[in-house]
């Protein structure tokens, strides 16, 4: 097994081995609530686990580092803040899939939440993981200088500098909300990268800050992670948007050909199918080069995750 392959298994798994059973014991503490069982759902349903892993090897960076919990504090730290990330993540997937938003009835290979259980009870959960995902990073055993720099990364990853932004921007796109004024007149592309860098890549780019934040060099290494990082984002979605228009439900996971058919400004929309794919390459081939400034080893996890995401199908 190659380093990247073994950076990518074993930060999944020493992520599973802590969250599902930890995060559980919380949402069971009330065990009448419909609201926990809808989050715990949506949490259960599997998934790549994609920021996890991001914040995990940003922090660790290629160094060995143990596919179990064992309870350390400096693991236990970066597991609060990969358990943030993730509970974020999917409560802004469960509102994404409701109906006055992307309205999906798959997630995952699942009924979506509002489907599974109702529209109110979808809502909730979200907000809950939402709130949740806070809480966690508020658990961290680190000096109170650390703790604001986490919220702060945090807070613009899914807050109004970034996700929430991004989402508004999308649903603008659609006819679902009136756009400002400020957002009259602006060229599709700038939209569009605008739409993606902050609905996508915001968090992403957090992923990476939030790991990075715990080492004691983070500071030498956080403009090239940034910038990294703003890559990758661009590049994930460049290759979700391919998969909505080539992939299947039963591998992707979810309903494919949505985006085109809401009327939703996307890449292949834009550029067609064929550049699209071109500029996927020359997104992976950007994020290649910065990696070179992150770890010259040819199979660390920064140098194969462009590629690794560039391929995937699902």
């Amino acid at each position: 097994m190659d380093a990247f392959k073994k950076s990518l298994e074993q930060a999944k798994l020493l992520f599973d081995s802590y969250f599902l059973p930890q995060i559980s014991t919380y949402f069971q503490s009330f065990p009448s609530s419909r609201v926990s069982e809808a989050a715990m759902y949506s949490l259960g349903a599997g998934g790549k686990r994609i920021r996890p892993i991001i914040a995990i090897n940003s922090y660790y960076a290629n160094q060995n580092f143990d596919s179990v919990y064992l309870k350390t504090q400096d693991q236990l730290n970066i597991l609060l803040i990969s358990a943030a990330l993730e509970c974020l993540h999917t409560y802004s997937l469960i509102h994404d899939d409701l109906p006055s938003m992307d309205n999906d009835d798959l997630r995952r290979g699942l009924p979506t939440n509002h489907v599974k259980f109702d529209e109110v009870t979808a809502i909730l959960a979200g907000d809950a993981l939402n709130s949740f995902g806070f809480y966690l990073l508020s658990e961290l055993n680190v000096s109170s200088k650390e703790l604001k720099d986490c919220f702060q990364i945090l807070h613009d990853g899914v807050g109004l500098p970034g996700m929430i932004t991004g989402q508004m921007e999308d649903l603008i796109e659609e006819g679902k909300s009136v756009p400002s004024e400020t957002n009259l007149g602006i060229d599709p592309m700038k939209r569009l990268y605008s739409i993606h860098s902050k609905k996508t890549g915001a968090l992403i780019i957090a992923s990476f800050l939030l790991g990075n934040r715990l080492r004691p060099d983070h500071a030498d290494r956080k403009n090239d992670l940034k910038i990294y990082g703003e890559q990758i984002g661009l590049l994930f979605q460049i290759t979700d948007d391919i998969l909505d228009v080539e992939g299947d439900s039963n591998t992707i996971g979810k309903t494919p050909g949505k985006d085109q058919n809401s009327g939703k400004l996307t890449f292949p929309t834009l550029f067609g199918l064929d550049e699209t794919k071109r500029l996927r390459d020359i997104t992976k081939d950007n994020a290649l080069a910065i990696a070179n400034k992150l770890d010259t080893k040819t199979d660390s996890f920064f140098m194969g995750f462009p590629t690794y995401l560039a391929e995937r199908k699902n």
